[in-house]
């Protein structure tokens, strides 16, 4: 499965938002100003669907209900072993240690995360 674009994710958010599905007038009407063009998101969703991140359930017709297949937490936890195999060897540690030494988590954020090691 491949990495979402920008415009997917926008797609994917809204579908993830709305877990009952919805038809793709809702969909395109629920997208920000400026909207892409219909037919280019009609084009985007059957790409999505092809590659795993929906399905649809016919209502009738030629009128169909789009949900994501794919949970926003499946995919996150995909996204982060991605991005730790391809920058830190797969490792947490090495990512922890980047954000320390770079000083991109604070001595508060480092203390917080010491007490959910001790919560779990």
């Amino acid at each position: 499965m491949k990495e979402l674009t920008n415009k997917e994710m926008e797609l994917m958010e809204i579908l993830w938002r709305n877990p009952d599905g919805l038809m793709m007038r809702e969909l395109y009407d629920m997208l920000p100003e400026p909207r892409t063009h219909f037919n280019t998101i009609s084009t985007f969703i059957r790409r999505l669907e092809e590659e795993g991140f929906i399905r649809h359930e016919a209502i009738g017709g030629r009128l169909f209900r789009y949900q994501a297949a794919l949970s926003k937490w499946d995919y996150e936890k995909r996204e982060q072993k991605s991005f730790l195999g391809r920058f830190f060897n797969g490792s947490h540690m090495d990512f922890v240690r980047h954000l320390v030494k770079e000083e991109e988590i604070s001595k508060e954020e480092l203390e917080e995360l010491i007490q959910l090691i001790h919560n779990s």
